[in-house]
């Protein structure tokens, strides 16, 4: 496949035009029969998907697990709904690994899973490696809702704040 230019950041659209046909090339190649999944979802355990992405995806060795993990893991097994979902790596944007410090694609590291948790809605388990931070989902009803004006005095008042 080409490696083009995509200053996209720099000239918006017309930046990413180059990219935008090298990817349509790529596609047009592509052939559906070459696709595969790197491991079967229903009929491999969790640690085992885990253990595929770490290996194939990212170059690493494998992983360990926290004892948290451990027992969620052991839970998400016995439920065979959970345990034939597909697995999400939340890690690091800075490294394959789960090192912030060890940037680009290190090889033959090990990462450490400390927990496991549902992504019902999206239909998958999050497997959290290292030091992740997570930001709270959004409301059903935005908090604008109950922002207002009262214009029952003179000067209007904005309500619903806090």
């Amino acid at each position: 496949f080409d490696a083009v230019p995509a200053d996209h950041f720099a000239k918006g659209g017309a930046g990413a035009t180059m990219l935008g046909r090298a990817v349509m090339a790529a596609c047009a190649a592509a052939s559906p029969s070459d696709f595969s999944f790197i491991y079967d979802a229903k009929s491999q355990g969790i640690k085992s998907k885990i253990e595929t992405i770490v290996k194939k995806v990212y170059g690493g060795a494998g992983a360990k697990y926290s004892a948290e993990a451990e027992a969620r893991i052991a839970q998400y097994e016995r439920d065979p709904a959970l345990r034939a979902l597909p697995i999400c790596m939340s890690k690091t944007q800075y490294s394959l690994s789960d090192d912030a410090k060890a940037l680009g694609a290190p090889t033959g590291f090990e990462v450490t899973v400390k927990d496991l948790y549902v992504s019902a809605g999206a239909g998958f388990l999050v497997a959290s490696l290292g030091a992740i931070s997570f930001i709270p989902g959004l409301p059903i009803k935005p908090a604008y809702y109950k922002i207002d004006l009262d214009l029952s005095s003179g000067t209007p008042r904005v309500v619903g704040l806090s």
